[in-house]
């Protein structure tokens, strides 16, 4: 290996591969978006990762304050 010749390390993006788990929300393999908390009756709290096909339908609406 000589001067001129980068690691293999250095062209691997660790920071920006996609995690791939068990989505929460539907149970299905895929993309994470987020690590959410959610609530199942009263006082029964579940946290884990929200793929982005749940995470994009189940947000609420964005309130803009001025």
């Amino acid at each position: 290996m000589g001067w001129y010749k980068q690691h293999s390390s250095f062209s691997e993006n660790h920071i920006n591969k996609p995690v791939i788990d068990r989505c929460i929300n539907c149970g299905d393999q895929s993309e994470v978006q987020a690590q959410i908390t959610m609530e199942f009756g009263e006082g029964n709290y579940n946290t884990g990762p929200i793929c982005k096909k749940c995470y994009s339908i189940n947000r609420g609406p964005r309130i803009i304050q001025f």
